[in-house]
């Protein structure tokens, strides 16, 4: 029985680690660990999950902040069904899955490969400066799982909302969508922009920097992922979305796919901007035929 271990380290994007079966995974802190998780509450070499005649087992390698299965400390046990793993205070969700429905689990993840390379296609095909940040933002939502999303673009000193959807007719503040008005996770955005990095968060009620805020309090987010758009280091924008609805995580492999697809989407902006700027140019014939009436005067 294959096993998925998804660890949820907080302020970032899910890892994923799938364990066959004669494999053996160690958790850590150290690089070298097969799941490094870079937390301060987990140790370097914290605990091992390996396979035996029993099934899955999980032994702590004597770690400072100790291991837990579903809430109770553990030592050396036999993990006989999925939960929830805590190492330190990273949790981690452990999925046991029998080989064909693992097959399918894992080949949806090259179909989502094959999706970013698809919208990735479909998108810089027909670049249209009036419809392309609707297009970049559904491009995210359709990647990230999310529900809804705005694109922010510089507008001299300010950032203004240039396209605002709600995916497959949910409504999350349809008043501020139709008004363009951002209505998400400032905090987010503002990192974003101010590191210049992918933000993602997954379980946002219990992120430390986040829980707090009285927006997100309000909106109940449950996941958000926010892409700054960049020129070099020149900032664009970003591109937010979010949801309330629990669902997949937002996982590393999908900030990979997202920050590929956002740097795609920096590019049609800059070519759709100097679109628009030669399409208000002045024509070869008008230009010919001032230069003409100037020479006759």
């Amino acid at each position: 029985m294959q096993a998925r271990l998804i660890a949820y380290p907080p302020d970032n994007a899910a890892v994923t680690r799938w364990i066959e079966p004669g494999d053996q995974l160690r958790v850590g802190r150290a690089p070298d660990c097969g799941l490094s998780l870079d937390h301060p509450s987990v140790s370097r070499g914290h605990a091992e999950l390996a396979y035996d005649d029993a099934g899955w087992r999980l032994r702590d390698l004597g770690s400072k902040n100790g291991s837990f299965v579903d809430g109770i400390p553990a030592r050396d046990v036999t993990l006989n069904r999925s939960g929830w793993l805590r190492f330190g205070d990273v949790h981690c969700e452990i999925t046991l899955f029998e080989p064909a429905h693992a097959a399918a689990v894992r080949g949806r993840e090259q179909e989502r490969r094959a999706l970013s390379v698809a919208l990735t296609r479909q998108i810089g095909d027909r670049v249209d400066s009036d419809t392309l940040p609707d297009d970049i933002l559904r491009g995210v939502l359709e990647l990230a799982g999310c529900s809804r999303g705005f694109v922010l673009l510089a507008d001299g000193q300010d950032y203004a909302v240039r396209a605002s959807l709600v995916r497959d007719g949910g409504v999350l503040d349809a008043n501020a969508l139709k008004s363009r008005t951002f209505s998400g996770s400032v905090g987010a955005v503002q990192r974003a922009l101010a590191q210049r990095e992918p933000v993602a968060i997954n379980q946002v009620a219990s992120d430390p920097w986040l829980s707090g805020r009285e927006s997100v309090v309000a909106m109940g987010l449950h996941s958000l992922v926010c892409l700054p758009l960049l020129d070099g280091k020149r900032v664009l924008g970003a591109v937010y979305a979010d949801r309330r609805e629990p669902g997949e995580p937002i996982t590393q492999l999908d900030l990979e796919l997202l920050g590929a697809f956002a740097e795609s989407a920096a590019v049609w902006l800059l070519a759709g901007q100097a679109l628009a700027v030669l399409d208000a140019a002045p024509r070869w014939n008008t230009i010919v035929s001032a230069h003409a009436r100037g020479a006759a005067a």
